[in-house]
């Protein structure tokens, strides 16, 4: 009975049966349709939050989310999300960018102030660009997974980059050091829907510091004026 057996798991019909490895796909096309798609962008919503720890953005003030819209190449409406240490408090900035001007509400008041836009810690008009450089400089990607995010089915690619190309992202990243990357990239158009970063990308962030960014509304029409009252 034995041999029986063994001619039968050995036979044409069985060997059919046999299941059939998944073809195993390269990230690098994928990521260099992602790339292309980040050069051409014209619009979007976003939100980068903190998953675990916060960034600092001045002396006794975190960041622990930034959410908002673009219009590129040159104007950006966000809201930070930050916590003062002392006294402890929650506050929200409301930050609008157009061209080289800014304006940035007080943290106290609330009222518009107009501050060139080089003194804020981060300008994400050019957030297209700013992220097509992020993917490109990713270190050897590897798909990881398919999986469907907000209705659409995307793959999952994981790899490495040094924290300092993330400067553009996060205020104050610097140094060679590698941190975790993840991507959701649209598997039918190429277009970058989620980031996850994990490591310490700036050197007063918590080692299991996790940033999330996720892209929404990606090329659709938005409108961003500057406020109507405005103080300086």
């Amino acid at each position: 009975m034995l041999l029986v057996g063994l001619a039968a798991a050995c036979s044409p019909d069985s060997a059919d049966r046999a299941p059939k490895s998944e073809p195993v796909i390269d990230a690098e096309p994928v990521l260099l349709q992602a790339v292309e798609q980040l050069m051409g962008l014209e619009s979007a919503s976003f939100s980068l939050n903190h998953l675990k720890g916060s960034t600092v953005l001045m002396p006794g003030v975190r960041m622990t989310k930034i959410s908002g819209e673009v219009s590129i190449p040159d104007r950006s409406r966000v809201t930070v999300e930050a916590q003062i240490e002392f006294p402890k408090s929650y506050v929200e900035i409301d930050i609008v960018t157009i061209q080289e001007t800014a304006y940035m509400t007080n943290i106290f008041g609330g009222d518009w102030n107009q501050v060139p836009a080089e003194s804020l810690p981060f300008n994400l008009s050019g957030l297209g660009l700013t992220m097509a450089e992020i993917v490109d400089a990713i270190q050897k990607p590897k798909v990881l997974g398919e999986e469907r995010l907000n209705g659409i089915d995307t793959l999952r690619i994981g790899g490495k980059i040094n924290s300092k190309d993330l400067v553009k992202l996060v205020p104050g990243a610097e140094g060679d050091v590698r941190v975790d990357l993840k991507l959701w990239i649209n598997r039918g158009d190429g277009l970058l829907q989620r980031v996850l970063i994990a490591g310490r990308v700036v050197l007063t962030d918590d080692v299991d510091t996790v940033r999330d960014l996720i892209l929404k509304n990606i090329n659709q029409p938005v409108v961003i004026d500057a406020p109507i009252e405005t103080i300086g």
